[in-house]
């Protein structure tokens, strides 16, 4: 039975990647579009679409089968109508159409891009997302003639060297992470490869990455700004760096963002990269992350908080980016509106609104006489202070559910009507606590879709 399976196995293997050779070229089509609107209206625009010279993705899982992501993207062959290849993401502008500006009327645009496999005939593309019962709703339809005149060719502009931190082998087979600086000076490069070190040996010492190490790639790329820092409106600094990096990002003061989408793309098209990593040379607590965007974290080597403070936030991040989890916190700043309404199952792996015992995703997990929704000691927890983690941490770890999987209350910025999977997690608290049993095994299969 064992030599059938691996020979079926085998055979898959095969026949995903003849799919690939008949259908696709080994390099990128980047398209490049806008997304305007408020909480009531979309507008997706095309800006270019480009060809570029590598595909990192994977050749064999070309079908997204995660269900991760406020949006989707399709090809179809144009001929048959087959669909070819397909990716879930998440972007900027989902956020802002949460906040009160949106719902304001205000409008804004948002530069986003989707990589694709290089088409060997006329296909159709397709942008979707998600509407408020999380059911997909085309927003965006054209064809793509790969050999159109109006396809960028253009040489890419940059030249600056790919390193690599950590080269597995074959990228189409690989998690490959692309690192680049934020604010670091030429004369700071030194710096930032200390902070990729000291973000990476904190990464790798994180389950699952621990153990699966041996299926990621780590490239990086030195991007010297003109200046050193990262633009922090509050406090009225504003530096001339290479990508645009800002903190206060839809009015939330350590959420950073706003990065020059197409410069970061230009760039990051010199190496192989499934998820770009952009560290920023500021001690100030920050970061941010997008499912299938990018993440991005204050420097691993600040000196102005608790030095494991970076760490946590370095992992978190990674989380939201690579497997799109939620975040399991409910009383920290936030912009959002209703972002998670009770009445609807987020798409997240991570956090639910159910208390339906036959409904909670995670139920193979929960053991058969856990209750629903499970207690934690809520209202003792919200009595110790904010700023003192580690009483919050011990009480958890004393309580008697420690350890279980069940349902919890207080997950995605609500307090009340969300809940997460277990009672700390490195999504939850400003802590370096592992991921939870139901994070891990979806980080897994993340990295089970780029690399099997």
């Amino acid at each position: 039975m064992k030599k059938i399976s691996i020979l079926l196995i085998f055979i898959s293997t095969v026949l995903a990647d003849v799919q690939f050779d008949e259908y696709f070229l080994p390099k990128t089509l980047r398209i490049d579009f806008y997304q305007t609107g408020d909480a009531r209206h979309t507008i997706i625009s095309l800006d270019q679409i480009k060809e570029e010279l590598i595909w990192a993705g994977s050749r064999v899982n070309l079908i997204d089968d995660l269900d991760l992501g406020e949006h989707v993207a399709k090809v179809f062959d144009a001929a048959t109508g087959e669909l070819l290849f397909s990716k879930g993401f998440n972007s900027i502008f989902a956020e802002y159409v949460t906040t009160q500006p949106a719902f304001d009327g205000i409008c804004k645009s948002y530069h986003n891009t989707v990589l694709v496999p290089y088409p060997k005939n006329t296909v159709r593309f397709t942008l979707s997302t998600k509407n408020r019962e999380n059911l997909l709703v085309q927003e965006f339809e054209t064809l793509i003639d790969p050999d159109s005149r109006f396809i960028n060719r253009d040489k890419n502009k940059y030249n600056y060297r790919v390193k690599s931190y950590l080269n597995n082998g074959d990228p189409t087979k690989k998690v490959d992470i692309l690192v680049l600086p934020e604010g670091y000076t030429k004369k700071e490069m030194k710096k930032f490869r200390k902070d990729i070190e000291k973000g990476m040996k904190e990464f790798f010492n994180t389950e699952p990455f621990k153990s699966q190490k041996d299926q990621f790639n780590v490239f990086y790329i030195e991007t010297p700004s003109q200046e050193s820092g990262v633009d922090d409106p509050r406090a009225g600094k504003f530096y001339d760096t290479f990508y645009d990096l800002t903190y206060n990002t839809l009015d939330i003061d350590r959420y950073v963002q706003g990065c020059n989408n197409q410069v970061m793309r230009d760039v990051a098209a010199l190496a192989p990269y499934d998820q770009v990593y952009f560290i920023m040379n500021s001690d100030k607590y920050g970061g941010g992350g997008i499912y299938n965007f990018c993440s991005i974290c204050y420097s691993p080597s600040q000196q102005k908080d608790p030095e494991w403070w970076p760490l946590y936030a370095f992992v978190h991040e990674f989380g939201h980016s690579f497997a799109g989890l939620a975040d399991e916190y409910y009383s920290s700043e936030v912009a959002y509106n209703d972002m998670y309404p009770v009445d609807v199952e987020p798409w997240e792996l991570n956090i639910t609104t159910t208390t339906d015992r036959k409904k909670i995703k995670w139920k193979d997990l929960m053991g058969p006489d856990t209750e629903v929704p499970t207690d934690w000691g809520k209202g003792e927890y919200e009595a110790i202070p904010y700023s003192d983690s580690q009483a919050r941490y011990d009480f958890l770890r004393n309580h008697k559910n420690w350890g279980k999987v069940g349902v919890f209350e207080g997950a995605g910025y609500a307090s009340q009507g969300v809940y997460r999977p277990y009672m700390d997690c490195r999504m939850f608290s400003k802590s370096l606590s592992p991921f939870c049993p139901v994070c891990e095994a979806g980080l897994q299969k993340v990295i089970d879709f780029y690399t099997k």
